[in-house]
């Protein structure tokens, strides 16, 4: 279990640096557009980015998370020969996307007409419909390469398509959008590029593993018809579309609701901006290593429940609970802390930025704890559940965002998030302790956690207090290292100390029985 336990940290280490850098060169991308073209710009950017990726998933169909989970579940019964189900996915993700490529680009008009934008939004949509077959390919093959513990793969392949994205969007934001360009047509065009260069990197790759696992004699596969592989794979599939269908409706309702509440529709769409593209990047930067371990766990909790390994999956669980617990709360200090002086730094010209990020710090557990359960509960195979309770989620947000955000102006779209986040994780937290066994320790995951975090932010006051700064800039990053270290080393020490002392107790345990 401990090699076990050091590989799924190598490759969520793996991933995480890959992640932080990406995720961090998104949000240098937005400030610049921000300093260049205004908040409001980044509004009506990141609406065109929504829009584009509602259809990017309605295409996609969760097939990264499906794959993942068959080919596991297959390796776990003890089947290597993966060629039957990687069939059945490939052959799924390229009829959904294609259906919907040709969707999109037969109604791309309507959709522009609907969506109030440009004419030049309806060459965009058509653009995006021909990227829409080599995401949804790459994506299946990304989550063969997952479930085969091989995340050098899917990190490289991260890379190469974002790298090609943001070449392009940096190129034109800079040089041709002076021109006349549409933002339309370069936010389309690059994404068709990225798809297509990182698909065909995906398709090299994959075809060296199907060569070898090819070859090998294929043992009674668990799904071995296409309505068995439909009958598993809806479920999935209407989870991410209930979960995006949601989640555009609130994106496109938060607009509208800033806009009855403001005066002017520039600082509705300026608000809109800011939240979107600076203080919501800015929260979920971080739990890149959290995303990360979900992308990990899925296959791994999956492999581990089809071979009827309950001890194993109980004691992954209580593992990612002690370490996402200490790690959420103690962004959420940080944020605590430091959100103001973060905010100057990203948007020194509006203090919504700077307030906010203080203001979100106790719905940060929350936000951050759904990413490793949904990990958890779709590897446990309920993606029923899951489906029901992120549509339990939205409901709540946009209702919550319709009323309070009515009364109160940008305080009500807060309230939504913290009302959806509490609810629906606590949910969570129950339905996965419950299905799986596991007893929720109050001490591990919410008493240790929190107090390694007091301690971690008084340590770093103290020590940060008597240096004189040259920039908000420089105290921030000064705070926030020595926070960390003195987190990493406090998280170490406990690990170590309460490692050794379980390890004590089952020994004497062991005894006993003897």
């Amino acid at each position: 279990m401990k090699i076990f336990m050091n590989r799924i940290a190598k490759d969520t280490a793996r991933l995480t640096a890959v992640s932080f850098i990406l995720q961090g060169l998104s949000l240098w991308l937005n400030i610049v557009i921000s300093n260049k073209l205004g908040t409001a710009s980044v509004g009506v950017m990141t609406l065109i980015f929504s829009l584009f990726g509602f259809i990017m998933v309605l295409a996609n169909g969760n097939i990264f998370i499906s794959t993942s989970r068959f080919v596991s579940e297959e390796i776990g019964a003890g089947n290597e020969n993966v060629t039957h189900i990687m069939r059945l996915s490939t052959g799924f993700s390229l009829l959904l996307s294609s259906f919907f490529a040709l969707l999109s680009f037969g109604l791309a008009g309507i959709i522009a007409v609907y969506a109030k934008g440009e004419p030049a939004l309806v060459l965009a949509i058509r653009i995006i419909a021909f990227s829409l077959p080599p995401a949804a390919f790459g994506s299946c093959i990304k989550g063969y390469f997952n479930a085969v513990r091989n995340v050098r793969i899917p990190c490289y392949g991260d890379i190469i398509e974002f790298a090609a994205k943001w070449s392009v969007l940096t190129f034109g934001v800079l040089f041709l959008l002076d021109r006349g360009l549409s933002i339309y047509i370069l936010i389309s065009g690059a994404i068709l590029i990225g798809e297509i260069i990182s698909c065909i990197f995906y398709i090299v790759n994959y075809y060296k593993e199907y060569r070898r696992f090819s070859a090998l004699p294929e043992v009674n596969p668990r799904i071995v018809r296409i309505p068995n592989y439909l009958k598993l794979s809806l479920p999935i599939v209407a989870g991410g579309y209930v979960q995006m269908i949601m989640s555009s409706l609130n994106e496109a309702l938060v607009p509208v609701a800033l806009l009855k509440y403001n005066i002017s529709a520039e600082r509705a769409m300026s608000e809109y901006g800011m939240f979107e593209a600076m203080i919501i990047p800015t929260v979920f930067y971080p739990a890149v290593i959290l995303t990360s371990l979900s992308n990990i766990i899925i296959p791994e909790i999956a492999r581990a429940n089809s071979s009827g390994n309950v001890g194993r999956v109980r004691d992954l669980i209580k593992k990612i609970f002690s370490r996402a617990f200490a790690y959420s709360f103690f962004i959420s200090g940080m944020l605590l802390a430091a959100g103001d002086k973060i905010g100057q730094i990203l948007c020194p010209s509006d203090s919504l930025v700077s307030e906010t990020l203080v203001k979100m710090f106790p719905v940060v557990p929350f936000i951050y704890l759904e990413i490793v359960l949904e990990g958890i509960i779709k590897g446990l195979g309920k993606q029923n559940f899951s489906t029901v309770n992120s549509l339990c989620e939205y409901v709540i947000r946009i209702v919550c965002m319709i009323i309070f955000v009515d009364l109160y102006g940008f305080t009500g779209v807060l309230i939504s998030y913290y009302a959806s986040n509490i609810y629906s994780n606590i949910v969570r937290i129950i339905f996965v302790c419950r299905t799986a066994g596991v007893r929720f320790e109050v001490w591990n995951y919410i008493v240790k956690p929190f107090v390694m975090c007091f301690f971690c932010c008084q340590v770093a006051d103290m020590l940060t207090r008597f240096i004189s700064y040259s920039s908000v800039m420089f105290e921030a990053v000064i705070y926030l290292c020595v926070a960390g270290i003195v987190f990493v080393v406090l998280y170490e020490v406990d690990k170590m100390w309460f490692g050794a002392k379980n390890k004590n107790e089952v020994i004497m345990q062991t005894t006993q029985q003897c």
